[in-house]
């Protein structure tokens, strides 16, 4: 435990064995580019277009719209999974999380593999230790969320709440667009499941400011984004509050 410790910043450390001693808390975590070094969900898609299991839409067309409406953005790419067959979407996750490649080159780019943050994977497991439940909500599609999180921080399919997917009897995919998980959205999902709000909160980028304002006024919100956006979300937002910030590691 104590080698755990000496990974997170002693403030943040000190904080959470102050919020332990009260029973039924919970942590709220966004996934990509914060407990993750990178994006599951576009790393996913990059490999599903480039091993030709979706078609009609590829990585160009998604930078394009990304440029001009996020949030259409991220439903695109949870619908063109529709009719997917199940073990294709675990397959290719796996086979992200377990490659040794740094990189996949598509169309021009090249997209991140996602890598666990050393630090956010040491605050996962101390805040599982002082009892304090660890959930996250993601816009990436709930299979793959659900499977990196295992694989990298041990938390549990049912702590993971993703852009919602169905299973069919033929197990294939079938998309529901009434739950993406991006900026407000996160927020409604806690307001579903959970009767208080977290003592824990962290993001990476400024539509994970309503996430972050959603914390209990007590708790902690933790920013693992540009320096930039974090000062001045500290100045406007955040000035009085427990707001930090840790570097990608």
């Amino acid at each position: 435990m104590k080698s755990i410790k000496n990974n997170i910043p002693k403030r943040i450390v000190e904080k959470i064995e102050e919020l332990s001693l009260v029973k039924n808390q919970y942590a709220a975590f966004d996934l990509d580019n914060t407990l993750l070094i990178g994006d599951i969900g576009e790393a996913v898609f990059a490999l599903l277009v480039k091993n030709k299991k979706v078609k009609n839409f590829g990585w160009n067309d998604y930078i394009d719209l990304i440029k001009s409406d996020r949030e259409k953005a991220y439903f695109k790419v949870i619908e063109v999974m529709d009719n997917l067959e199940l073990r294709v979407l675990e397959k290719i996750t796996h086979e992200i999380i377990h490659t040794n490649d740094l990189e996949i080159e598509l169309e021009g780019y090249s997209i991140p593999i996602p890598k666990p943050n050393a630090i956010m994977q040491s605050i996962v497991t101390f805040l599982n230790t002082s009892c304090i439940e660890v959930n996250v909500v993601t816009a990436s599609n709930r299979v793959s969320a659900e499977i990196i999180c295992w694989e990298y921080f041990g938390i549990h399919a049912s702590n993971v709440f993703g852009a919602r997917v169905d299973i069919n009897d033929n197990k294939r995919i079938k998309t529901k667009f009434n739950e993406v998980p991006y900026g407000k959205e996160k927020v409604n999902v806690l307001k579903r499941e959970f009767k208080d709000k977290p003592v824990f909160t962290a993001g990476d980028a400024i539509w994970d400011r309503f996430l972050l304002s959603y914390t209990a006024l007590n708790g902690i919100r933790l920013w693992t984004g540009k320096d930039s956006e974090f000062k001045k979300l500290k100045e406007k937002y955040y000035q009085d509050l427990e707001f930090y910030q840790i570097l990608s590691r």
